[in-house]
């Protein structure tokens, strides 16, 4: 128990007595932990319209906007598919996205890319397309 005392009191007394060594002077950067960062979000407030299908539609408020995705608030309890066509309103720029949650009228979309016309994504002539209706 001797022996261990006194190598205990050498290694501290050891210690106690070095120098801190620093290799370049400056103390390195923590390590960031948990998820990846996201990407940089917008935050805005726009009308948009979520497409359904060819014939459903719900009307929704951009809250935020990435290149990744965007944040909805829904008019109206609806439950989503799990594709949908979201269309920027003031903009008519259209994104297709995959429904990444949803919580009653909130929903988290991820684009998945975006759709030109005469691009095999956009619709076919005679198919409604994803704005709004023809005026008569």
């Amino acid at each position: 128990m001797r022996k261990k005392n006194d190598r205990l009191s050498e290694r501290l007394a050891a210690i106690k007595g070095a120098a801190p060594t620093i290799t370049d002077g400056r103390i390195p950067p923590p390590k960031r932990r948990g998820p990846p960062e996201r990407e940089k979000r917008e935050a805005v407030f726009r009308p948009g319209k979520l497409y359904l299908s060819k014939s459903d539609q719900v009307r929704c408020v951009i809250r935020n906007v990435s290149d990744g995705g965007a944040y909805v608030h829904l008019e109206g309890m609806q439950p989503l598919p799990p594709i949908v066509m979201l269309r920027f309103e003031q903009t008519g720029v259209v994104k297709k996205a995959r429904v990444a949650w949803q919580n009653e009228i909130e929903a988290g979309l991820a684009f998945m890319k975006d759709v030109k016309p005469g691009s095999a994504e956009a619709p076919e002539p005679g198919e409604r397309p994803p704005g709004p209706p023809p005026r008569v």
